[in-house]
């Protein structure tokens, strides 16, 4: 059980974590800009990516849903509450 909780602890910290971004290679970077509809990254002149434009990008979309970390917080408290009561 305590190596399952590691696993999912670690999965919550890598969702929640901009690092992330920077870890990736570029063709991973490419890969999340496609799926989130980011353009414009790409130099004509050197036909390379650039990695801050498509970072910014994901940070800034990771930022609008702060809202959803919340409501996910939330519920986790809810649910350690209840296992709390529950024990007694």
């Amino acid at each position: 059980m305590g190596n399952m909780l590691k696993r999912l602890f670690g999965k919550i910290e890598r969702m929640l974590t901009v690092n992330k971004y920077y870890k990736m290679t570029d063709r991973e970077l490419e890969i999340e800009a496609h799926k989130w509809n980011i353009g414009m990254y790409g130099n004509p002149n050197t036909g390379l990516t650039d990695r801050q434009i498509i970072i910014d990008a994901l940070i800034k979309k990771d930022k609008a849903n702060d809202s959803r970390l919340a409501i996910f917080i939330s519920i986790i408290s809810l649910l350690i509450s209840i296992i709390a009561l529950l024990k007694k």
